[in-house]
């Protein structure tokens, strides 16, 4: 009786899958008539299980980029189409439309069978794996720290350290994307965190717990930078084999 008013884990399964029975359907978030009345609803069927995710899948590990490259996607495709109109229709038409001589002359991969397609990952060696296990340790340290001590640490002091964080998770992702280049972003996060530690002679006020934190950290930033270098030029071996 229930799934006939609230939604359901059975309801936002369906709203997940990219199946072709489940797209664009069931978009309520707590009564699922809406969807009834408005005819987005669709009920999980027994035989199609969902698969989720998105049809044009991405190929990185990396957030800031997963949460902006269907933006970039569609500022790209409005730069090149050719007919104005279609410039700015790309931006009202429905999830998915591209223009004609977009689409043809820059292809985007997607999934057309949502059972058999590969899944994205890259190869990690063991040493590898190990060093970002590490690397989530210290991100993690790092924010908690933030988010105790938000008070403390005060204005501008959030957005400086959130910069950091921004580099940190930037330079980490793409580590793990394995690309050759990522160091310059490790190179960046060292940059940042070093003058932060030169400028404010702390690391937002945890002199207050021991002087020695400082210190700790910018060794750990220069070990970072150096480590991200030796995997990076690992990648550019392996890309010339």
């Amino acid at each position: 009786m229930l799934e006939k008013v609230i939604v359901t884990p059975s309801h936002h399964r369906v709203h997940h899958a990219i199946n072709p029975e489940y797209l664009d359907k069931n978009y309520s978030q707590i009564f699922i008539f809406w969807d009834k009345w408005f005819g987005t609803f669709q009920e999980e069927l027994p035989a199609v299980p969902p698969v989720y995710g998105i049809t044009r899948p991405v190929r990185t590990w990396n957030p800031v980029k997963i949460n902006f490259q269907h933006l970039w996607l569609l500022i790209k495709d409005a730069w090149h189409t050719q007919r104005w109109q279609d410039k700015w229709k790309i931006w009202l038409a429905p999830t998915g439309w591209r223009p004609d001589d977009v689409a043809g002359q820059y292809p985007v991969y997607k999934i057309e069978n949502v059972y058999h397609f590969s899944k994205y990952e890259t190869e990690l060696a063991p040493l590898m794996r190990v060093w970002l296990w590490i690397q989530l340790v210290m991100l993690l340290l790092f924010l908690s720290y933030l988010f105790g001590n938000i008070a403390l640490i005060g204005v501008p002091g959030i957005f400086i350290y959130g910069l950091f964080i921004f580099l940190f998770v930037y330079a980490f992702a793409e580590l793990m994307d394995n690309n050759p280049d990522a160091w310059g972003w490790e190179l960046a996060k060292l940059l940042c965190g070093g003058l932060i530690i030169l400028y404010q002679k702390d690391w937002f006020g945890l002199n207050g717990i021991s002087g020695f934190i400082k210190y700790f950290v910018g060794t750990y930033l220069l070990f970072s930078a150096a480590a991200s270098y030796y995997f990076c030029r690992n990648f550019k071996k392996q890309l010339y084999q």
